[in-house]
């Protein structure tokens, strides 16, 4: 079956410097121990793996360089990215145009998978999955009817805060008051002084600024409910500096579109190998993982169909037909029409002892229309 060519290349295309670099720097070692271990084991029919990474920055244009280099490397198979919804959507396109298979973990808008293009697959659930998960939580299990929203000038914090207040409104909740702010701040003390309405909760749609947002409402001595999307299921970014302001009050609840480790069977024992090679698990590692074990699993499928090395055309097809069970999600993987994962699920998070520790678990409601 060898057709002379030594090795299957995978690609890791996420941000490794810069203000998301602990996140992508987890995925990609993810990727990395499962690319190592699928050696370990044997290859792909005799053939090695090699994981070759490139730093998109966060940024669009930065991905969008780096789509063009692997689509330029006819020996690249399938690429496990990008991080940043904003990244992802741009370097989908150029994976398109040349058939190359690209699965992200992690991005959740969910115009990434509307434009059902075929090579794309989004592992992770999407913001208007999860958003509508932690509205009904809020409102029918909390009681929750009045929200502030804040949001970030991203197009993760516009994605994750217009899922979540469509849903909530939709419930019957109100918005009472929405603000916008900008990515990188630290100082919202202001911003929590003029605060005006009587509301039940905040919800944050956005990542590096939620831990501050939170610190600021305690010293202002308001103890309501803290709630966000996955932006703060984070725990650099956001348990460590959020401290003891994450169980006073009312505390949080995180939303998380993967469940706690040792949820599922598996996962507890890949944490343990991840920190024996790489140290704690802070974010989206198992989904990382996960989704680089889908790529192998179909790029298999692709060598023991064509019964030589594989082309993208046959892994695209092989990843279209994937039945896969990992251990991100206790359901197997399975795509929608769209490309996206119906196996996702959204968890919920309350902080306790300086961890996460989860409360709820939602499937998804079928099919996105």
């Amino acid at each position: 079956m060898n057709s002379g060519v030594e090795t299957i290349r995978v690609a890791i295309g996420a941000p490794l410097s810069g203000s998301g670099e602990v996140l992508g720097v987890e995925m990609a070692e993810a990727v990395e121990l499962a690319v190592e271990e699928q050696n370990a084991s044997g290859g792909i029919a005799g053939f090695a793996i090699a994981a070759e990474k490139a730093d998109d920055q966060g940024s669009i244009e930065t991905g969008r360089q780096v789509a063009d280099d692997f689509c330029g490397r006819p020996d690249v198979l399938g690429v496990v990215g990008h991080y940043n919804s904003n990244v992802t959507l741009t370097a989908a396109e150029i994976y398109a145009a040349h058939n190359l298979a690209m699965i992200t973990p992690i991005a959740s808008d969910a115009a990434l998978t509307e434009r059902a293009l075929p090579n794309v697959f989004r592992f992770t659930n999407r913001d208007d999955q999860t958003g509508a998960a932690i509205a009904r939580h809020l409102y029918d299990v909390l009681g929750k009817r009045r929200a502030v929203l804040v949001e970030t000038e991203t197009m993760y914090g516009h994605s994750m805060g217009s899922a979540f207040s469509r849903a909530f409104l939709s419930l019957g909740g109100r918005i009472a008051e929405r603000r916008t702010v900008r990515e990188g701040s630290r100082h919202f003390d202001p911003l929590v002084a003029s605060l005006r309405a009587n509301f039940d909760f905040l919800f944050y749609g956005g990542s590096f600024e939620g831990a501050y947002i939170l610190k600021a409402m305690r010293h202002a001595g308001l103890g309501q409910l803290f709630a966000s999307g996955d932006g703060c299921w984070d725990t650099t970014n956001f348990l460590e500096p959020a401290g003891d302001a994450a169980t006073a009050g009312e505390g949080v609840l995180v939303l998380s579109a993967t469940p706690e480790l040792g949820r599922v069977a598996g996962s507890s024992e890949f944490a343990a190998r991840y920190m024996a090679r790489f140290g704690p698990i802070g974010n989206y590692a198992v989904n990382s993982y996960d989704a680089a074990r889908v790529l192998i699993a179909a790029i298999k499928d692709a060598v023991d169909g064509a019964k030589r090395y594989p082309d993208r055309s046959g892994v695209v097809a092989a990843m279209r037909n994937l039945h896969f069970r990992g251990i991100a999600y206790s359901d197997p993987v399975e795509w929608d029409e769209k490309g996206d994962n119906l196996a996702a699920v959204t968890a919920l998070n309350v902080v306790e002892n300086g961890r996460f520790r989860q409360v709820a678990e939602i499937p998804r409601t079928g099919r996105v229309a």
